[in-house]
């Protein structure tokens, strides 16, 4: 059998576990590319090796960054530095407060939050701190949900995100240099927020007649945030802001290994916050880090027979890179992975961003076939994606959102998401192909 026409049915066959739920999404990753690996011709030993091969590249690259980085930034969290930002700038406002400020609130929030990297997190910080204000002010709950969701997109080229880890991994790039690659891709997001502004204060006026709404108590309503952690130190507030700004200054200026950054900062975090259970804040990422760590072997998995070439043979994903050549116009080929760009939104609705992602090496092949660097096919997707992620059934974070957001009918919220969000990725590319940051 044709590698490439293995390959295909690799997908399809993926895409049918995931899609049908018969067997769990990491198990359907790991067992069927096994199985096509052998039936392409590796033995069980030669498969061991590729598959470790590729595992250790991603923990060298990635994995240990996403370790030490989601410890760091769940005791930033924990210590409620952010609150303490957060409700700082909330209350400055006041009773000047209005839904053109609540919605720029909640793209600073979710740009503050997704320091984290964490979807649920940010969530997490932003939403229950909000929810308030949007009930006063009778601010629509899924336009919330939407703004922040656009504010994360914007800053998804973090190189400890998971974005960037997934897509590193998938892709076999280093995650540093596809974070650089993807920065511009973040500015182009700055347009499309404005306009998701505009459009929903629109809306609101239109239904209410005003943005204005006089809340006396709107300061209280928010201020209770940060005595629900057990593990707040408001008194450290000053020495966590400066570990964080040095963290952050030793790995965008002096460009210091993403891992020992975090493990220096994670260590003097722990010291100084809590010398005497350090090692029960730590433990409490284990569960979120063993999720993600079994994702990223998955993957490996995947990846690993996807791009092995048994002895005097050629592999699937070169394969099924000549097939498309020879079966698609070259004119439309070279514009493949742009193509997928502009859809994503609507496929992610239907299929779950890991399959997606899988895909990463064929749009790389083929972009390679055209002399297309592999940054600057896999870059866009960085954060674009992000506005994809949000109104699926297939993200368990939507779930969270909307469970923080007391959105009731999930359903509901991602039909009413869908466009709004095309719209945006659109517009999003739109303004990458004018400045020049889109590569055709």
């Amino acid at each position: 059998m044709s590698p490439g026409i293995l390959a295909l049915i690799m997908i399809v066959l993926v895409l049918a576990a995931i899609l049908t739920k018969k067997v769990p999404m990491n198990f359907a990753l790991f067992v069927i590319p096994v199985v096509c690996g052998l039936l392409l011709g590796f033995s069980v030993i030669d498969l061991g090796g590729i598959i470790l091969k590729q595992l250790g590249s991603i923990m060298q690259s990635a994995g240990f960054l996403l370790l030490f980085g989601n410890i760091y930034f769940f005791m930033v969290n924990e210590s409620g530095m952010f609150d303490i930002i957060i409700n700082k700038l909330i209350s400055l406002f006041g009773k000047k407060m209005n839904v053109a400020i609540i919605m720029i609130m909640t793209t600073i929030i979710g740009m503050i939050g997704y320091l984290t990297a964490n979807f649920s997190t940010v969530y997490l910080l932003c939403f229950p701190l909000m929810l308030p204000l949007y009930r006063k002010f009778k601010f629509n709950k899924g336009a919330a949900f939407i703004i922040c969701q656009t504010a994360c997109g914007a800053v998804g080229f973090l190189p400890w995100g998971i974005g960037v880890i997934y897509t590193a991994a998938a892709s076999n790039l280093d995650p540093m240099e596809l974070s650089k690659a993807a920065i511009p891709w973040g500015l182009c997001f700055i347009p499309v927020i404005v306009l998701q502004w505009f459009y929903f204060a629109y809306m609101h006026k239109k239904e209410y007649g005003s943005l204005g709404l006089t809340v006396s108590e709107s300061g209280e309503a928010v201020a209770q945030h940060n005595d629900e952690k057990p593990h707040a130190r408001p008194k450290l507030f000053w020495l966590n802001l400066v570990i964080f700004l040095a963290a952050m200054l030793a790995l965008t200026v002096l460009q210091y290994p993403g891992y020992l950054v975090f493990i220096m900062a994670s260590i003097v975090m722990a010291m100084t916050n809590y010398p005497n259970n350090f090692g029960e804040i730590w433990n409490k990422t284990a569960l979120m880090f063993l999720n993600v760590i079994i994702m990223l072997s998955a993957i490996s998995v995947y990846i690993a027979v996807f791009n092995a070439a048994p002895e005097g043979g050629i592999s699937m994903i070169n394969d099924l890179a000549k097939i498309m050549v020879g079966v698609v116009p070259s004119f439309l080929l070279k514009y493949v992975h742009i193509i997928f760009l502009l859809l994503c939104v609507i496929i992610i609705r239907f299929v779950p961003f890991q399959v997606f992602n899988a895909m990463y090496p064929l749009f790389i092949s083929i972009g390679a076939s055209f002399g297309i660097p592999a940054l600057y096919v896999i870059a866009p997707f960085l954060c674009n994606l992000a506005l994809a992620t949000s109104v699926t059934p297939f993200n368990s974070a939507t779930y969270v959102g909307c469970n923080l957001l007391q959105i009731d009918d999930v359903d509901g919220f991602i039909k009413m998401g869908i466009p709004i969000m095309v719209v945006s990725n659109l517009v999003v590319v739109f303004v990458a192909w004018v400045t020049g940051v889109l590569i055709i």
